[in-house]
């Protein structure tokens, strides 16, 4: 059986809410919240799903244990754990390629994605 990873255009987008949320971490975060942030426009709930897969929210869009790591201050910690947050989320990949996942190319990784979700190439 596949599985299903989030996926949306571009990772700035992603990077954006993160960032905003290290900030301000509103009681509940939904598309409406990241509609009225301006961050992907028409393209909210992927940023909600991203967010859902990685656990830092849950299906309400409250902050979850692990969206703690979002209040880390200090750059360094704060680094080291998401990092954990990623290698969770994402441990099929980490399990099958170990650390040079950190370093796999667009190709690399779209193939991964496209054979593991059974996607389309625009998808992967």
């Amino acid at each position: 059986m596949a599985t299903s990873h989030p996926y949306i255009s571009g990772a700035g987008n992603i990077a954006q809410m993160v960032k905003h949320l290290r900030s301000s971490f509103p009681a509940k975060v939904t598309s409406e919240t990241v509609k009225k942030l301006g961050i992907a426009p028409n393209n909210e709930s992927y940023v909600i799903n991203a967010l859902q897969f990685l656990g830092v929210i849950n299906e309400e869009g409250k902050k979850t244990e692990k969206g703690k790591v979002l209040t880390i201050h200090k750059e360094e910690d704060f680094r080291k754990n998401f990092e954990e947050l990623i290698r969770e989320a994402y441990k099929d990949l980490f399990e099958l390629h170990g650390d040079k996942v950190w370093e796999m190319d667009s190709d690399g990784l779209v193939h991964y994605f496209r054979q593991s979700d059974q996607t389309s190439a625009a998808i992967g």
